[in-house]
């Protein structure tokens, strides 16, 4: 780095100036407005921690989910399946 153009500053009297000033009050509104959009949109979620959503009556059951007796225990068909042990 050129240290010739620090030769006339005095550090004692640089300020960062109107510039800085500006940059964090705008990085200080941008970030109020964020959190209250995050805790808008919170606040919009409907969260009960004590039910899961295989055990509500109103949603239909998860196709994707294993079903009783769907359990990979017993002999799969065809020749390539192994005998049980």
């Amino acid at each position: 780095m050129d240290p010739t153009w620090l030769a006339g500053l005095d550090p004692d009297t640089v300020k960062p100036g109107v510039l800085g000033l500006v940059v964090v009050l705008a990085l200080a509104i941008a970030t109020a407005v964020l959190l209250r959009s995050f805790t808008r949109q919170l606040k919009k979620i409907d969260f009960d921690e004590g039910e899961a959503p295989s055990d509500r009556a109103d949603l239909p059951p998860d196709p994707a989910a294993p079903q009783p007796g769907d359990d990979d225990t017993g002999p799969g068909p065809g020749p390539a399946s192994e005998p049980p042990r």
